[in-house]
């Protein structure tokens, strides 16, 4: 079962709801779960080997997060969005991951221009040897990078409970990594960020969320109407 989810690492010491709760909120954010797909505490248990209980406790909290969806018989899924959630979220990654590439461009470090460098590498290789997981990886390292850079928690945290609702959709990219190349628009954040180009750091990191975006419009797999 453990082989089900190979983002989990043995964890050290430390609360361990809070140790399963933080890994799983980053399996989440790296597509390493698919809209629908079951997440079920006895696998998760034996990914981390741990007991239940913290596992439990992880789960609830996600689900009260409304990052998770519990079903009347109880299991647990990651949500499958309409097409008009899948559009408003969209949305408020143009606005919000657009304000924190401008906001990144005049006080991001040298140290953090070097890693968006590096993942921009990574993320190159992975699509020219279709390797989905180092892209997924990748991309999400690299676009919180960015955010970190852009020196607000608030701005943050709001596009990380944006990720976590839309990101189960980024696993469609597996359908062509290598497609990916064509709208990726990584190497052009890169430049104006080391140009301090806020206008032109917006523009890319907008174009490239709005070409995924378009990708998935043609391969993903949307809930088809509203529940309730």
């Amino acid at each position: 079962m453990a082989s089900d989810y190979p983002i989990f690492e043995k964890m050290e010491r430390d609360p361990m709801h809070e140790r399963v709760h933080r890994a799983l909120r980053t399996a989440i954010l790296t597509a390493s779960f698919k809209p629908g797909q079951k997440l079920t505490v006895r696998a998760i248990s034996e990914a981390f080997e741990v007991s239940t209980m913290p596992v439990r406790a992880a789960l609830t909290r996600l689900v009260a997060e409304k990052v998770v969806v519990a079903q009347p018989n109880g299991t647990v899924i990651i949500p499958v969005l309409t097409r008009a959630m899948f559009e408003e979220l969209v949305g408020l990654r143009i606005l919000l991951e657009g304000v924190a590439a401008h906001r990144a461009a005049g006080l991001i470090t040298l140290a953090e221009l070097e890693e968006v460098e590096r993942e921009a590498l990574v993320i190159s290789t992975a699509t020219k040897e279709n390797d989905a997981k180092a892209y997924l990886e990748g991309n999400y390292r690299l676009k919180f990078t960015v955010f970190r850079a852009a020196r607000s928690p608030a701005l943050e945290d709001l596009i990380e409970r944006v990720w976590l609702q839309v990101s189960p959709f980024m696993s469609f990219y597996m359908e062509d990594v290598g497609g990916q190349a064509e709208t990726d628009r990584y190497h052009q954040l890169v430049d104006a960020l080391r140009r301090r180009d806020g206008e032109a750091a917006r523009v890319a990191m907008q174009s490239d969320i709005l070409g995924g975006a378009d990708f998935i419009r043609k391969v993903g797999k949307f809930q088809e109407n509203e529940v309730g």
